[in-house]
């Protein structure tokens, strides 16, 4: 598990948020509360990808 500062997650919730945008994209209240989670330091990046990969897995079934 790599250890990123706050800062260095902002970036990359930035990026994503952004890259999504330009496809019309805006993240859910749920992809939301767990960017947050994870600019905290609350949850891994690893652990960001499997909660959102499960949330809408099963929404596309």
């Amino acid at each position: 598990m790599k250890n990123h500062s706050r800062l260095e997650r902002q970036k990359q919730i930035q990026f994503a948020v952004g890259m999504a945008a330009l496809d019309g994209g805006k993240p859910s209240t749920f992809t939301q509360n767990l960017l947050h989670q994870y600019e905290n330091g609350q949850i891994t990046s690893s652990q960001l990808k499997q909660a959102i990969l499960q949330k809408y897995a099963k929404a596309s079934n």
